[in-house]
């Protein structure tokens, strides 16, 4: 039972990462043998590849402002643990990247990972987090509003506020998605 308005974010965070360590673990097999995920062709190719960083900026800003308005509009509904569910895809996918490059790659692959997802995750996170706690309390002022104590009211000004440093905060991380990440990424490959 979750208390009244409250959502479990370690516990969120923690099982989709879990669950995409274990899918890579159990089908091992077909996914690092068969399906060629994060083979050293896929790296090569990476390697020597050309990135236009500007239309990459508005498919992954596009992408991201969706997943925002998403979360913003499920903060309205009844149900909170539906607010966490267009973030479970990214944690499963994180679990399963990271431990596909460990199992081909070991330490080195340790590295390629936090370097794919260095520097922008440093804005994203935040944000994801932030975000969370946002519709988490935008969820309880609406649904758990106390009458008599006045308890779960805030200002629609402060609200806004919030929300527009959210946001403001995941347009800088697409930023450093497409015009920095692909640049550490390849050097990095240089080496790899």
């Amino acid at each position: 039972m979750l208390p009244a308005g409250k959502l479990p974010l370690h516990f969120l965070f923690l099982t989709g990462f879990v669950v995409g360590l274990f899918a890579v673990y159990f089908g091992r097999g077909i996914l690092l043998n068969r399906a060629g995920m994060l083979d050293e062709d896929t790296l090569y190719r990476m390697k020597y590849m050309t990135v236009d960083s500007s239309i990459l900026f508005w498919y992954v800003l596009c992408k991201r402002c969706r997943n925002f308005l998403v979360l913003i509009i499920m903060a309205t509904t009844r149900s909170l643990i539906h607010i966490s569910e267009p973030t479970r895809l990214r944690r499963f996918s994180v679990g399963f990247f990271l431990s596909t490059a460990v199992f081909r790659y070991g330490i080195k692959g340790i590295l390629l990972g936090i370097v794919s997802i260095f520097p922008h995750y440093l804005c994203y996170l935040p944000a994801m987090i932030l975000l969370l706690r946002w519709c988490e309390d935008m969820h309880r002022s609406i649904y758990f509003y106390h009458h008599t104590t006045g308890q779960g009211k805030k200002s629609l000004p402060g609200r806004l506020g919030k929300l527009a440093l959210i946001w403001i905060a995941l347009v800088f991380g697409c930023l450093l998605e497409c015009f920095v990440n692909p640049a550490l990424l390849k050097g990095f490959l240089q080496f790899f």
